[in-house]
């Protein structure tokens, strides 16, 4: 074989190998990409199953206590306060079926359920107090301007906190002191008056 026919063929030698390793190559890519995308996609599954309760999925199913961050400026549910906020978040909390005279401090500004009263302020928190379901003739203090539940009335003042009475289901013909400005409950009149006072008194 002469040296131009011996160069000839090392040359097509050399080409074929290049070629089969290419196509090795080739396929080794093919086979490992759907593995790699099924690695990935096996990965991602332990994630998904641990991922938090959406605080709408939370709120939805809550009962009284249930506490959950929302975004600063989101509705606030009826029934819940805003217990604390951190920058952009809050944390609510949900005061719904709360028990008789249950107190809970709350953010100022936050939202007061119905039957809920302002007994103590920090000028930064207020501490709220469920007067709900409270006993005929029960008596607390509040601070000056706190929500009035409805059947109670002033009893006294100190000038920065009122002294609030419950008269509902008071026995008929009851008769009470309250201050002057008070409520007046339905079905009851006042009967005297002398100086900064009222006697009302409940109708049979």
């Amino acid at each position: 074989m002469s040296v131009s026919e011996l160069h000839y063929h090392c040359q097509e030698r050399l080409m074929f190998m290049f070629k089969k390793a290419l196509i090795i190559l080739t396929l080794s890519s093919v086979v490992a990409v759907p593995c790699l995308a099924a690695e990935a996609h096996g990965a991602a599954l332990p994630l998904q199953e641990k991922a938090p309760a959406s605080a709408k999925t939370i709120i939805k199913n809550a009962a009284f206590g249930q506490e959950v961050w929302v975004m600063l400026g989101s509705p606030i549910p009826n029934g819940w306060v805003v217990i604390r906020s951190s920058g952009n978040m809050n944390l609510i909390k949900d005061m719904n079926n709360a028990p008789a005279g249950y107190e809970v401090w709350v953010m100022l500004g936050s939202p007061m359920p119905p039957g809920w009263v302002v007994i103590r302020s920090t000028g930064t928190m207020n501490l709220l107090k469920n007067l709900n379901s409270a006993s005929s003739n029960e008596e607390v203090w509040v601070m000056l301007g706190s929500p009035m539940p409805d059947g109670w009335v002033v009893i006294r003042s100190t000038g920065t906190m009122n002294l609030l009475k419950n008269l509902n289901n008071a026995p008929s013909n009851q008769e009470v002191w309250v201050m002057l400005g008070s409520p007046i409950p339905d079905g009851w009149i006042v009967i005297r008056s002398s100086g900064n006072m009222n006697l009302i008194k409940r109708l049979g």
